[in-house]
């Protein structure tokens, strides 16, 4: 072995539980799940020779992939996409490895963009109601498929529901307000920001203008 196949562990931190980020001579940083199988990796000064760095970054990054992908689904569902930004975070990045990790999460029920999305959607309905824009954004930061976001889009906000949604919300903007064309100017622009469609808006602040709505509920 020659010294340019060779670097050392010059720093081991916990992170989380028993997993630790191990960093070399050469400035890589490894995630490793703390077990007999991975100790001897966890002692700073430890001299790595290219096998031991195949191991780091294939079955031992599997088995702490595997863990911290747990962890994090534990506080919350996650896009694949988003899975796999934070594997690349902690250093995971062989792609076969990141393939694995990915693929046995699908197949265990707890990668599923498509349920996210549903639970996204009924979310933002119940407690933050916004038009199909906004949702459509927020999932795609999110990394979900524009195939499933159009479909739960139809499914759970139809144009009905966004109207009902839009309409509660400017109810209860319009509380106190007598000033119609005041009114109109205010609520275009929050419910353009609340990401509710072009033709919800202009429907509203029409009957608006007209009466039709106001901070009362019994206005037609």
């Amino acid at each position: 072995m020659s010294s340019n196949d060779v670097e050392s562990v010059v720093r081991v931190r916990r992170r989380w539980g028993r997993l630790y980020a191990v960093t070399t001579s050469r400035g890589r940083s490894f995630l490793v799940l703390r077990d007999p199988s991975s100790e001897r990796f966890l002692a700073e000064g430890i001299v790595l020779g290219p096998e031991d760095v195949q191991v780091l970054e294939g079955p031992l990054a599997r088995a702490a992939g595997i863990t911290l992908s747990y962890r994090l689904l534990a506080a919350r569902d996650r896009t694949e996409r988003e899975m796999r930004r934070a594997l690349d975070k902690e250093s995971i990045r062989t792609p076969e490895v990141v393939d694995d990790i990915v693929g046995a999460l699908r197949r265990q029920g707890y990668l599923d963009d498509r349920r996210l999305a549903s639970h996204f959607v009924g979310y933002m309905a119940q407690h933050k109601p916004s038009g199909p824009h906004l949702v459509r954004r927020k999932l795609r930061e999110a990394g979900v498929s524009e195939e499933i976001i159009e479909v739960e889009i139809h499914e759970s906000l139809s144009r009905e529901r966004e109207r009902e949604m839009a309409e509660e919300l400017v109810r209860r903007k319009l509380k106190g307000l007598k000033d119609r064309e005041k009114a109109v100017r205010r609520i275009h622009g929050f419910l353009a920001r609340r990401g509710f469609s072009d033709s919800v808006v202009s429907d509203i602040c029409s009957r608006i203008l007209r009466g039709k709505i106001s901070g009362e509920h019994n206005d037609e």
